[in-house]
């Protein structure tokens, strides 16, 4: 089989791709991957041929539209910066992904760009798969808002989010499709797919939102956590040299903190208050600061690394915080700890709800993160009760190793 993987976004949305992608070339399959520009090195760390495909994420991320017009009081630019955000980059992931699966047998993408991913595949007439990393299809299980609702109320609610987000990515996607040399589409993703029988692979663990995998069959096969089976890297990079300052740190049994892709705001004011929080729970903070400015200087009991390995830091610490992103929910749930969950948008919020529904943490947005909140929630997430069933889950939660496994036979049925 040759398969062609297009992962763009955020080191979170590339790397479970990166995973399946080296458990398929074990498997004996011609891979080919494409990666933003920005995760190259990352990608090709992991022994991939990589080529660059589509647009600079870490930008996107860092840009006005995501930091000002989005978040906006004028609900009229919030929708402009929605739509654009929505479609951003789909032409330069069309004319790079058109000539990498010319002759592939199956596409695969991950949750961003399956609307061109899926448009590629049908103008190559190739099988096309999806990896998600949250549940993003309608369902009465999980719930896409806040607030009471049995599962009519549910089911209804993603109905209607998928009809907005149908709304705000129709033009776009017909656009791709026009140029593809392919008619209109005139019902949107989640309906061809299904017409089309096209896999979607749950990248997540089915412990976190149970009873949906019998709800959805194998069409949406669960395959738990993509992370890399050994002790490097679920950031991206190994802790290298020996740190004796951030090993005695988790010796003492410090809490985690890191917020993935999601720039801080102020490096130095969390920073400051990280301290304040250490102080209180007499603890030290180790603070990955990730796509995170550095900060000048640090507090007496937080230390900041660029990067800190999931695999190897998380199991010895006290508790995690941070922002909600799959994969990181997913490093915490495999290390036992309990979890605050302090999210920005997208799926982090419901994330949040799942980790406080199953009873391992809490959360909160990030813009309310002050220092009494944070202690209060920390408080929680290191108790005993929180603490018992974190280390029950990860007991139970479906190992990198056979997530990597389950995903490549999945894969290899789509064609």
């Amino acid at each position: 089989m040759r398969a062609v993987f297009a992962l763009v976004g955020s080191r979170g949305d590339v790397q479970p791709g990166l995973v399946a992608a080296q458990a398929l070339t074990r498997r004996g399959h011609d891979v080919r991957v494409g990666v933003a520009p920005n995760l190259v090195d990352a990608a090709a760390g992991l022994g991939l041929p990589v080529t660059p495909l589509g647009v600079d994420s870490r930008a996107l991320l860092a840009s006005d539209l995501v930091r000002r017009e989005m978040r906006s009081a004028d609900p009229r630019r919030r929708l402009r910066a929605l739509r654009s955000v929505a479609v951003h980059g789909w032409s330069e992931l069309r004319d790079g992904l058109l000539p990498l699966a010319a002759d592939a047998d199956l596409v695969v993408t991950g949750l961003l760009g399956q609307e061109v991913g899926a448009a590629v595949a049908e103008r190559l007439a190739c099988g096309f798969a999806a990896l998600h990393y949250a549940p993003v299809r309608a369902n009465d299980v999980v719930r896409l808002l806040p607030g009471p609702g049995g599962p009519r109320v549910t089911q209804a609610s993603w109905r209607l989010g998928e009809r907005v987000r149908w709304g705000l990515t129709r033009a776009g996607e017909n656009e791709q499709r026009a140029a593809l040399g392919l008619p209109p589409a005139v019902v949107d993703l989640p309906q061809r797919m299904r017409e089309r029988g096209a896999l979607e692979i749950q990248a997540y663990d089915p412990l976190l939102v149970d009873p949906l995998p019998e709800r959805w069959g194998a069409r949406r096969p669960f395959v738990g956590y993509l992370r890399p089976a050994g002790a490097s890297g679920t950031e991206g990079t190994d802790l290298g040299d020996p740190d004796p300052e951030l090993d005695a740190a988790l010796e003492r049994g410090a809490v985690h903190v890191g917020f993935g892709s999601m720039p801080v705001p102020d490096p130095a004011g969390l920073v400051a208050l990280l301290d304040r929080v250490a102080a209180e729970l007499d603890t030290t903070i180790v603070w990955g600061a990730g796509w995170s400015e550095l900060p000048a200087a640090t507090g007496e009991r937080v230390l900041v690394r660029r990067e800190l390995d999931h695999a190897a830091v998380l199991p010895r610490c006290r508790a995690s915080v941070h922002h909600g992103g799959a994969g990181t929910v997913g490093a915490a749930l495999q290390a036992g700890v309990g979890q605050v969950v302090c999210w920005w948008s997208a799926d982090q919020p419901m994330w949040a709800r799942r980790i406080e529904s199953a009873g391992i943490g809490c959360g909160m947005p990030f813009a309310r993160l002050d220092a009494a909140r944070l202690t209060r929630a920390l408080r929680i997430a290191s108790g005993g009760q929180v603490a018992d069933r974190a280390r029950g889950l990860a007991r139970r939660s479906i190992s990198p190793r056979d997530a990597a496994r389950g995903a490549a036979e999945a894969l290899e049925r789509a064609c």
